[in-house]
């Protein structure tokens, strides 16, 4: 009886927890912002009928794409869990190839602000990309 009700409690309180998502913004091509409990959490990620891939850890706070690139701002968490907002990276993900679970770099970055420019150009990406979906509450 003992076992029943441990495993009944293991389903009532984790079960749920790992299907709960605090945010998900789908955007392009399976990549999503995704955050699990707050907006400190804030991800990029690619969804495929796998799962999930992290493609830029937290804190991600600023975002644009279009059909050729996402480009994305991103704030480094510090431990304990808090994004350092002292520093902003700028990551570039070029959208030609396809996504695959043993990709280690899908991202370009992290760059700093004059890298990314320099970047921007080299790859030629379209001036009328900008970062159009920024979260002010962990800008």
């Amino acid at each position: 009886m003992k076992q029943v009700l441990i495993l009944f409690c293991f389903f009532i309180f984790f079960i749920p927890g790992c299907f709960n998502q605090r945010y998900k913004k789908d955007l392009i091509n399976g990549y999503a912002l995704y955050a699990y409990d707050t907006n400190e959490d804030m991800t990029l990620m690619h969804f495929d009928k796998y799962g999930g891939l992290e493609i830029i850890s937290p804190t991600v706070f600023s975002v644009g794409y279009n059909s050729e690139f996402i480009i994305a701002k991103q704030h480094p968490t510090i431990y304990p869990a808090k994004e350092n907002k002292s520093i902003t990276n700028y990551f570039i993900v070029p959208l030609k190839q396809p996504v695959k679970w043993t990709d280690q770099n899908i991202a370009i970055g992290p760059l700093t602000e004059s890298e990314f420019l320099k970047m921007y150009k080299e790859l030629k990406i379209a001036d009328t990309l900008s970062f159009f979906i920024t979260y002010d509450d962990i800008k």
